[in-house]
């Protein structure tokens, strides 16, 4: 049991756990019942006799929110306060008020918040290491040939790397919950303020598109047009300050700077690099995707500082840059379409994931993690994000 992680019967004094076992051999008892318990609720079989034993004992055909709550703790799984009524409500997916059996063979399915967390951890990858492998030989081949001395030889060999993920997923969860617990009680005496929720849109505002955000761009001469928002606009000369390099500038002199690559004009500070627009334009990439010059300029404008008006216009916040009285409208559409493009023309590594952060300073929207009428659960992004 030590070798695996477990408790000896002198180390459990202090922690939660400990609270609950009386020695290791407990501990591991109930931990062999719990993972049963998982085999089985994951097992559909066995799910669907489970529900109808229980519709049979409520004498109903489908399962009301209390009876729900009742028969998910017989398989184990515990919500806590208005967890319920919200998972509840997430799978009722015809919104009847019960839950029939497609519904709660969804629900008992849905991965908890610790077999999330869990799959974020590299244990398969462990355990893909440890299979033998030989050159010229197919490993699943081998797999399928594995005695069960191997297979225990594997499991014990695993062990001590096993030991050593959840360590470090157990202090790194548990500094994370200590800097919830420290920023709660600093906001509940009023030391620092609430962070305000992101500037998120709904599945209908996806929807609508970006000309319900912004409008339709101007037909024309849409080089001219871009310009004249960056230049003859009622901010144009307006300074406006950007929070991550502390730059303050004005809308005029970063389209003199992307169209002139005027250093002068400039802050070069943070490395800053001012590329020759035109000769973007002509590479191989621009090409294949079949990129404009004016949207190879305005992608420059936007890994510049102008990024903090064009996604203030589109989020509406922060409230002192989205009510500049421009809306940059055709120069976002030209920036979407480029991304389109450019998109379509490139090759992403499988398995690429892309995070998004909010630095600490922005509260997720409610949609995040309650789902609506639909069952769908996120939020639109208004703005572009670098990665």
């Amino acid at each position: 049991l030590n070798q695996a992680g477990l408790p000896s019967p002198k180390a459990h004094t202090s922690t939660l756990i400990s609270g609950i076992m009386t020695s290791a051999d407990d501990f591991a008892v109930n931990i062999r019942n719990k993972i049963q318990a998982g085999i089985n609720r994951r097992d559909d079989s066995f799910l669907a006799s489970f529900y109808q034993r229980k519709i049979a004992g409520f004498g109903t055909s489908a399962l009301n929110q209390q009876q729900f709550t009742s028969v998910l703790e017989e398989l184990g799984i515990y919500l806590k306060g208005e967890e319920i009524q919200i998972f509840f409500r997430s799978m009722d997916a015809n919104n009847d008020g019960v839950m029939d059996w497609e519904e709660f063979k969804r629900a008992v399915h849905t991965p908890s918040t610790m077999e999330q967390l869990i799959n974020t951890l590299p244990i398969s990858q462990i355990f893909a290491d440890a299979i033998p492998n030989m050159k010229d030989t197919d490993r699943l081949r081998l797999f399928c040939q594995l005695t069960s001395e191997q297979i225990d030889g594997i499991i014990q060999g695993a062990i001590p790397y096993l030991k050593s993920i959840f360590e470090d997923a157990v202090d790194k969860i548990k500094i994370s919950e200590e800097a919830k617990d420290k920023s709660k009680a600093n906001q509940s005496t009023g030391k620092f303020e609430v962070p305000p929720e992101m500037s998120a849109g709904t599945v209908d505002d996806f929807h609508g598109g970006l000309t319900g955000r912004i409008g339709d761009p101007v037909i024309g001469d849409v080089p001219k047009v871009v310009g004249t928002e960056h230049c003859k606009s009622v901010d144009s000369h307006e300074p406006f300050h950007t929070p991550n390099y502390g730059i303050t500038t004005t809308p005029f002199e970063e389209w003199e700077i992307t169209t002139k690559q005027d250093e002068k004009k400039a802050d070069m500070r943070f490395g800053r690099r001012l590329p020759n627009t035109e000769e973007l334009w002509r590479r191989d990439e621009a090409k294949k995707a079949g990129l404009t010059l004016i949207e190879v300029i305005v992608i420059v404008l936007y890994t510049g500082p102008m990024f903090m008006l064009y996604n203030a216009v589109l989020r509406r916040f922060p409230k002192a840059e989205s009510e500049r009285g421009n809306l940059y409208t055709t120069t976002i559409h030209v920036l979407v379409s480029a991304v389109l493009k450019l998109t379509r023309a490139t090759k992403f590594a499988e398995g690429t994931r892309v995070y998004r952060g909010t630095g600490g300073r922005m509260a997720l929207p409610l949609r995040f993690g309650q789902a609506d009428e639909h069952g769908c659960k996120g939020f639109t992004e208004w703005g572009f994000m670098s990665t």
